[in-house]
């Protein structure tokens, strides 16, 4: 008696039905992994599609600002340049800057005067007991001072620096020098300087020097006194001289 087959003898069901528990997970995630790709496809789409409308703004704006030279009237006030234009302005401003220290210093040279004076001779006056002393130039510029013999005249009116020394060779006791002025109608003493002298006339050597800041009128005088008849002092340009330079 022929033996039956298990798969002959399984109840079958209908042909439609045949694998539907399996292929309908399957389905289900195919569509949803269509669907996350077709996202992300839109969302890169729309990325791309941003900053491409940025770029185009920026180029936009920076061919703007190279044919204008500056920023917009919504911008925050910032001047941009090109290089050739940064690089002329720095010339121009350097030149400019040359030029005016160039007119200041003419001009602090025009106003700018020196006098340093050496001595030529002196004078013993006995009614009045003094000794004045006769300058000339040995060195001079501007105009606003003149050397006339015992005195110096001034022209132009400012602030100096007035020094004074004089070189002695007495065996008095006390020797010096008073720089005095005169003008506007009155005489003022402007400093005076005093040294002590040795009593050896081999020793009697002593220099007495003196400087101060003034300011002079135009018009006034200058003048170097000694208060002491026949003093004895050295002609030595090295030894006495007097000068005034104008700050």
């Amino acid at each position: 008696m022929p033996t039956s087959s298990p798969s002959l003898l399984a109840p079958k069901g209908p042909p439609g039905d045949m694998g539907g528990p399996v292929r309908e997970p399957a389905l289900s995630v195919a569509l949803w992994l269509s669907w996350g790709a077709a996202l992300g496809a839109v969302a890169c789409a729309m990325v791309l599609l941003t900053q491409q409308t940025e770029l185009q703004t920026l180029r936009r704006e920076v061919s703007r600002l190279q044919r204008t030279g500056g920023p917009s009237e919504k911008g925050e006030g910032y001047l941009w340049l090109s290089p050739r234009a940064q690089s002329s302005d720095g010339v121009e401003a350097r030149e400019n800057g040359e030029r005016s220290r160039r007119r200041r210093a003419v001009k602090q040279k025009k106003k700018r005067s020196v006098l340093h004076l050496v001595p030529v001779n002196i004078t013993s006056k006995e009614d009045s007991d003094v000794t004045e002393v006769m300058w000339q130039p040995a060195l001079w510029h501007g105009r606003g001072l003149e050397a006339q013999g015992y005195v110096i005249r001034v022209w132009d009116a400012g602030i100096y620096l007035l020094y004074s020394q004089v070189l002695f060779h007495d065996v008095t006791f006390t020797m010096g020098q008073v720089v005095s002025r005169e003008g506007q109608g009155r005489q003022e003493t402007l400093f005076r300087c005093i040294r002590s002298m040795p009593s050896n006339p081999d020793w009697a050597y002593n220099s007495c020097y003196s400087a101060g800041v003034f300011h002079l009128h135009q018009g006034d005088t200058l003048s170097v006194i000694i208060p002491r008849a026949r003093a004895k002092l050295s002609l030595s340009p090295h030894g006495t001289f007097l000068g005034l330079v104008k700050l």
